[in-house]
């Protein structure tokens, strides 16, 4: 009886990761345009987790109040504060970023967060949704 059912799991398990795969494979072959393609796996960047959360800090503001329209990001403060007519969101990088952007512009809910990679040298950005792309010129 134990074997039986542990076949079953197997069998159901089996399906499910089948089924998950061609949801996925289906999703990407929609004929997207650049940008859509340019996106990677966020284990492909070395900075993915200080983007995300640099991402999040900035979603936190606009939490408490959607209409900012500039969230800077700062590694002075501790908690959320108000400096110079924007509110300041704490936010340290790690080693791994040479480089940030300090104030993020928000348009209608959209924004853009740039960082650069101290060991690649690569400039990715993270966007509202968490899409990371890099940024090429």
């Amino acid at each position: 009886m134990k074997r039986n059912s542990a076949l079953r799991v197997g069998i159901g398990l089996a399906l499910a990761l089948t089924g998950a795969f061609g949801l996925t494979a289906c999703g990407s072959s929609d004929g997207g345009d650049s940008a859509e393609s340019s996106q990677v796996a966020t284990t492909d960047v070395d900075i993915a987790a200080d983007l995300e959360l640099a991402r999040t800090a900035v979603l936190d503001a606009l939490e408490d109040d959607p209409s900012w329209k500039q969230v800077m990001l700062a590694s002075d403060v501790k908690q959320p504060t108000q400096k110079y007519g924007l509110l300041v969101m704490p936010y340290v990088p790690s080693d791994a970023v040479d480089d940030v952007t300090g104030t993020v512009n928000i348009d209608g809910g959209d924004f853009v967060i740039e960082g650069t990679s101290v060991a690649t040298g690569q400039t990715w950005q993270i966007d509202q949704d968490g899409n990371i792309t890099e940024v090429t010129e």
